[in-house]
């Protein structure tokens, strides 16, 4: 098991990236919010725009359309430019809020490599809420080590 951390130095909260195998990514971080904010930041398009897209590398968020549900679809659409933009997209498969999101996870760029399912819980303890996501790749491709460090950009 490889693993990286943010020094909490370096950010507001802490940040843990953990390749728990070669075909799965877990990043786990605590928020200053009750769970209920921190998932209405992934769930709500006007909240997603301020942090999905991974700013450190010079990009935004173009484009939020989600359906959440279960069995309800999502795009985003991201990038330098806007007529250009890279693209992620998928299908819920869990909404139960504010606690837990499951979801499939496409980048349409590279179809071929098939999706991922990715899933994010939301536990709170004391006003504050620890973040875990998981990336697991469903057609056996192992992760690289520059797409853990973008998913690692795109989760908080």
């Amino acid at each position: 098991m490889q693993q990286a951390t943010t020094p909490k130095s370096a950010t507001k909260n802490e940040t843990i990236v953990e390749r728990t195998s070669d075909r799965e990514l877990t990043v786990t971080r605590t928020f200053n919010a009750p769970a209920h904010i921190v998932f209405e930041a992934w769930t709500k398009p006007e909240l997603l725009k301020r942090w999905w897209a991974p700013k450190s590398f010079g990009v935004s968020l173009f484009e939020c359309e989600q359906d959440l549900r279960v069995g309800g679809a999502y795009r985003f659409a991201f990038g330098r430019d806007p007529k250009n933009p890279e693209v992620f997209s998928g299908r819920y498969l869990e909404v139960d809020p504010p606690s837990r999101l499951v979801l499939t996870q496409l980048y349409e760029r590279m179809a071929h490599v098939g999706d991922v399912v990715v899933t994010a819980a939301f536990e709170e303890s004391q006003g504050r809420t620890r973040s875990l996501c998981t990336s697991s790749s469903r057609a056996g491709k192992p992760w690289k080590a520059r797409w853990r460090r973008a998913w690692s950009a795109a989760c908080g």
